[in-house]
């Protein structure tokens, strides 16, 4: 065990101390900091100002129906007799035609804002002025009803019902999104390595006095768990600063005004997100140190990895192409294929109709994949670290004859 442990203390600490992590850790808390502070930093390019006061020069009937219609559309601009902030000149009433004067210039929301209001009041003038009855008034005034009947409804197959298809909801979909990139991030990062620390050790011969004091499999173990704990540990900054952003910005508007809520598949989305996240990044660095393990040269370490990164390419973008339909055919397959099970399963936890059945199912699989990947790469290290042969497909051929 302290054998184990010497060798996991000095990998992990060599990597957590290294310049590329430091910076790498930091530029990454800087945006999210700068993504949580993201309307105040564009505050502070935006040379508008906000208005607080309105004066309307216009006949007292339009300023008495604008003060109304401005006192619902908006709680922070006030109609004032004289010295407000901007003056609105009328200078025709039907149709509308006006003037705004200021001396600063008006952010884009109060703009619309005043737009509303005017065009609202615009609106009743009109139907005043054509001496519409209630019943003519209230018919220009209602809106549109438009019931889509296509081919892609849903059907009970017991009751031949139609189904009502749940619009997705953005804030499970936006925890998604988060979770794939930080895996596919961090498994691009950490996978080439592991697969690094392999070769280099068994290209440069240093192995050989590794082996005289320490078992072949005890070193590679300590050296997986030390990436995975060095791949933790940046995680936990990230979520670290996620969280003070969380506390320190008001949060909840800023989701309100992206019209964001949450429902009843929020909290088992971030729970199963956090866990095929863990999942996925133990899976991918168990499997790029058994590809490592037939490596006996640096040259051949980027085609022994391509394997992991066409995996993890093709597990996030069929997370990304099918976000909108989790429950397709393609999805519910490929969910059950281990290398794309961590990008794919979260996917289908935005599906209703998907049990905790057939996720924990998913979980089972990545577990088994992981126990198998581990197994192999013990006995392929073991059997190959003090190989010479030159080429990855020679010690495929060495491992298969058992030598």
């Amino acid at each position: 065990m302290n054998k184990f442990m010497t060798t996991f203390r000095h990998t992990y600490l060599s990597k957590v101390k290294a310049k590329s992590f430091i910076i790498t850790t930091i530029i990454v808390m800087l945006l999210i900091i700068l993504a949580g502070n993201f309307d105040k930093i564009m505050n502070l390019f935006d040379g508008s100002e906000e208005v607080g006061t309105i004066e309307v020069e216009a006949s007292e009937t339009f300023t008495a129906q604008f003060q109304a219609v401005m006192s619902e559309i908006s709680d922070d601009i006030d109609v004032v007799d004289s010295g407000g902030d901007i003056t609105l000149t009328v200078e025709e009433t039907v149709p509308l035609s006006a003037t705004v004067e200021s001396d600063n210039e008006v952010n884009t929301a109060q703009q619309t804002e005043i737009e509303m209001a005017l065009d609202a009041v615009n609106r009743q003038m009109v139907i005043e002025s054509l001496d519409l009855s209630e019943e003519e008034a209230n018919l220009m005034a209602a809106g549109i009803t438009i019931d889509y009947d296509t081919g892609a409804a849903v059907t009970d197959a017991d009751t031949g019902e139609i189904i009502e298809i749940e619009e997705p909801n953005y804030l499970n979909v936006v925890i998604f999104y988060i979770t794939v990139f930080v895996m596919f991030f961090i498994v691009i990062n950490y996978a080439s390595q592991i697969g690094t620390e392999i070769a280099m050790e068994k290209s440069s011969r240093v192995i050989e006095m590794i082996v005289s004091s320490v078992s072949p499999v005890n070193h590679l173990f300590a050296k997986i768990l030390a990436i995975i704990c060095v791949s933790l540990t940046q995680l936990f900054f990230f979520v670290v600063t996620i969280i003070a952003v969380l506390y320190l910005v008001d949060i909840g508007s800023l989701i309100s005004e992206f019209g964001l809520e949450a429902n009843d598949r929020t909290v088992p989305m971030v729970v199963y997100s956090l866990i095929f996240l863990l999942l996925g990044l133990v899976l991918y660095l168990s499997v790029s140190a058994l590809l490592g393990s037939f490596v006996s040269r640096m040259e051949d370490l980027q085609q022994a990895l391509l394997p992991v990164t066409m995996m993890s390419l093709g597990g996030m973008y069929l997370g990304m192409f099918n976000l909108f339909d989790p429950g397709n055919l393609l999805v519910r397959i490929t969910s059950y294929f281990p290398f794309f099970t961590p990008f794919v399963m979260p996917l289908r936890v935005l599906d209703p109709a998907t049990s905790h059945l057939t996720v924990w199912t998913g979980i089972l699989v990545i577990l088994i994949t992981i126990a198998v990947a581990v197994y192999f790469a013990a006995r392929i290290y073991k059997g190959s670290i003090l190989s010479t042969d030159q080429g990855i497909i020679k010690n495929i051929k060495k491992f298969n004859k058992g030598e």
